[in-house]
């Protein structure tokens, strides 16, 4: 037929002006409005052929409004639909009346034309390829094939596709022990959402995605053909209780270019990204400096742009290797995974394709290499996927032969595309960006849990900088890792996150090393600490907690970052049948002074607890001495409720009657004799210590031996000690063993992961390994704890050399 005078306009324009989105939607409206349905048709035609999809599912509709049932109308409408980047769902019921009427000799430009091409049976077959429904797909590639001409595009897909449906039927019978869940509406938008990068401690997510900005500021600014905004890269972070919170957009996104996450570096102060600038696609980097990210730059990594097109890239987390994705022609077919190595001079290696028995004659994409710098993730298009791209897992031997790629399996991977899958540092949760029902957007990151894909073989170094005051932390503060006694160890620099100051690095097992905290250009040290990682040839986790006062640029101790008070106590004798105390005299004003001291330093919940205890000596007051010795408690708790009470300090203090006796040697009517009944005639206060034991104190003593050493007049074995002219006693820093519990500390964390998983760690290592609780915001770890000193010093001495250095040990009350 002849091509109308509408028609050679619009191909006329389009072609001279190179666009391929010539007109506006108002334009096109008007068109719609005014054309006949032939007009229609053509103008349709042009659009899909120039790619301004959206725009020819516009037209499409109004077709359809011409003819409901038409299966020629009702293609073009799923094509626009496909090609737009809608999916499958919206465009499945239209197939499925595209498909009745399939026309061999399909003439695209015809006004007459009523039935569909034969290109409708393969996006049938896809569409239920993606439902699941395999059998129904692969008759409707079957047909599509014995139907296509031969030159077909279409031909090697489904020849493709149903290799893939194969490998479905297996997969979905055998779904393996994955959880997957939509990480939800606060990352996922209602626009595609994808390209995650999960940072190795699982707090931090990068990603892509095409959403309308939170200033608005890229509305009205579309992809041509598709209508959807343009890519830009936002990183989400968790909160305390483990919820993402709002995308932040990262300041060198542009609103009018693509900008897409690839890779994040292990201590995230470098972002790479895929962007477009000459219709070929390169990789680019931004660098952390001056307190936020820079300018986008062209990575001129010897060999790794080309003229060809490269869409992605990633970093061993050891710096080493770096392993990227091109179409370079010298290749397996579609895009392979390539890979260069840092030399001994500090130069990158020539590219090396990764052979045969990773790279198909298909599309590889996205790899990712896990913690142990040998287990890769990717991408692959190829026979053994259940229907687009699946993840694949092949791990590096120490003969550098890759084993043969393992799929993943369902549910991890789907018939849909499944790519650009991240992990944590441990291999058990996972990030990808998949499409699946129910979810936000056109392609969603979803969270992917398991407990068999662990890495072994591996230590891996995982800490916090935690700043005094909160004190921003200084960019210029990093870290050296140097192995003792490895061969062919290069030193690895990396910088805590800056975000929050956590750091990550793995070791080689069976090693030494010395990690070193310095500042500045010329390196100058701030903290060194020695690690040992196990021999076992397991996966071994790490944990340090390093607290630095930024002013004087030091580390702090964990211990002293936890507030210390010594204990205290108090002694009154009383006379015969004495039983009220005055709070501004003797040894109970020097208590008070002194609990009113740790008040102001930041104590509470202070325990209080009283003893009281009556001579045998008659008594003609009360009514035995068991009432008298509970009277001098009973005075003394009142006293000190009012004391507190006119203080403000009620709130914080309490105070118990823990002991009342009536003890001595039998009365013989020898009153007169003071010293033999006097020292039992007494009242007493004691308020324990925290964190107030160091391991070279010396030996603690029972109750029962310091009353016999005072009973004898001897001195206290420990702490500081006032007796006053009426033998009142007054003593600060004593400990008596038999009052406390005695933990070993091994470390102090902000995150409670981290907590949790240094707990798991020396657990491994035979440690009764806990979180005994939460001081001053900090998770407080224990390696073992004991009710004697001397015992506990054992296991400190123990974790010393296995665990950290810096271990102590805190006392708490019982």
């Amino acid at each position: 037929m002849k091509i109308s005078f509408i028609l050679l306009i619009v191909i006329s324009l389009i072609h001279f002006s190179g666009l391929s989105q010539q007109f506006t939607d108002e334009q096109i409206k008007q068109m719609i409005n005014t054309g006949t349905e032939g007009e229609l048709v053509e103008i349709n035609t042009v659009l899909n052929i120039e790619g301004s999809y959206y725009q020819a599912g516009m037209v499409a509709d109004k077709l359809l409004q011409f003819k409901p049932e038409s299966a020629n109308y009702n293609y073009r409408k799923a094509y626009a639909l496909i090609k737009s980047g809608k999916g499958f769902n919206e465009a499945k019921p239209l197939l499925q009346k595209a498909v009745t009427n399939i026309s061999k000799n399909y003439d695209m430009v015809s006004t007459s034309e009523k039935g569909a091409p034969v290109d409708a049976l393969f996006y049938m077959g896809r569409s239920y390829h993606l439902a699941n429904e395999i059998d129904k797909a692969k008759e409707y590639y079957t047909n599509f094939l014995d139907r296509c001409d031969k030159k077909s595009e279409l031909k090697p897909q489904a020849e493709l596709k149903l290799k893939q449906c194969e490998v479905a039927t297996i997969q979905l019978k055998e779904a393996l022990d994955f959880t997957v869940e939509n990480v939800g509406s606060r990352v996922n938008s209602s626009e595609a959402d994808f390209s995650p990068v999960i940072s190795l401690d699982g707090y931090a997510i990068y990603f892509t995605s095409r959403r309308l900005r939170p200033d608005s500021s890229n509305l009205g600014i579309y992809e041509p053909g598709t209508k959807l905004y343009l890519e830009d890269v936002y990183v989400s972070r968790k909160n305390e209780n483990g919820e993402w919170m709002e995308p932040q957009m990262m300041n060198f996104c542009l609103p009018d270019k693509n900008e897409a996450t690839v890779a994040v570096s292990t201590d995230e102060r470098r972002i790479y990204c895929y962007k477009d600038e000459q219709g070929n696609g390169d990789i680019y980097y931004s660098d952390f400096e001056g307190s936020k990210f820079r300018e986008l730059q062209h990575d001129k990594t010897e060999g790794v742009n080309t003229d060809a097109w490269e869409t992605h890239i990633t970093v061993t987390p050891d710096g080493t290797q770096k392993y990227f994705v091109s179409d370079r022609e010298g290749g397996y077919g579609g895009r392979d995974i390539y890979r260069i190595i840092k030399m001994p001079n500090g130069q990158w290696s020539k590219p090396q394709n990764l052979g045969p028995g990773i790279n198909t004659p298909y599309d590889e994409d996205a790899p990712f290499l896990a913690v142990d710098n040998k287990t890769m993730y990717f991408a692959s298009n190829g026979p053994n996927s259940m229907g687009g791209f699946d993840i694949f897992k092949t791990v590096r031997d120490e003969n550098d032969i890759w084993s043969p790629p393992v799929n993943l399996g369902y549910p991890l991977n789907t018939t849909s595309d499944d790519i650009y899958y991240t992990t944590t540092v441990d291999g058990f949760t996972g990030y990808l960006t998949s499409y699946r029902e129910n979810g936000y957007g056109e392609k969603d990151i979803y969270e992917i849990k398991n407990d068999f894909l662990g890495i072994d073989n591996i230590s891996v170094l995982q800490g916090e900088v935690e700043t005094v005051n909160n004190d921003p932390l200084p960019e210029d503060i990093a870290f050296t890792l140097k192995c003792l006694d490895c061969e062919n160890w290069f030193d690895i620099e990396f910088f805590p996150r800056i975000s929050d100051g956590t750091f990550v690095a793995s070791l080689q097992q069976c090693h030494e090393y010395v990690l070193i905290m310095h500042r500045g250009r010329e390196k100058e040290e701030i903290y060194r600490d020695k690690i040992t990682t196990t021999c076992d040839f397991s996966y071994e986790e790490i944990y340090r907690h390093i607290i630095l006062d930024v002013p004087n640029m030091k580390v702090i101790e964990p211990q002293d970052h936890i507030s210390s008070f010594k204990p205290l106590s108090m002694k009154h004798l009383f006379g015969y049948n004495k039983n009220k105390l005055d709070p501004q005299k003797g040894a109970l004003s020097l208590f008070l002074d002194s609990l009113e001291q740790q008040i102001v330093q930041g104590r509470r919940e202070i325990v209080l607890t009283i003893n009281s205890s009556a001579s045998k000596v008659t008594t003609r007051t009360f009514k035995n001495n068991q009432e008298l010795a509970q009277k001098r408690a009973s005075e003394l708790k009142s006293l000190l409720l009012d004391y507190f009470s006119e203080r403000k300090f009620g709130d914080s203090i309490s105070v118990e009657i823990k002991e009342v006796v009536v003890q001595g040697p039998e009365y013989e009517r020898d009153y007169r004799n003071i010293e033999k009944y006097a020292p039992y005639q007494y009242v007493s206060l004691h308020l324990d210590g925290i964190n107030s034991v160091s391991d070279d104190m010396l030996t603690f003593k029972s109750k029962d031996e310091i009353l016999e050493d005072q009973l004898q007049g001897k001195p206290l074995n420990n702490g500081t000690t006032s007796t006053d002219t009426n033998g009142d006693t007054f003593t600060s820093g004593q400990m008596i063993e038999s009052d406390y519990k005695f933990h070993v500390i091994v470390g102090v964390f902000q995150k409670l992961d981290n907590a949790e998983g240094m707990v798991r760690s020396i657990s491994k290592k035979g440690f009764k390994g806990e979180i005994i609780g939460k001081r001053n915001g900090l998770h407080v770890v224990s390696a073992g704890s004991s009710n004697s000193f001397n015992a506990t010093k054992e296991i400190l001495d123990r974790a010393r050399q296995e665990v950290v250095q810096s271990a102590w040990i805190l006392n708490s009350k019982k």
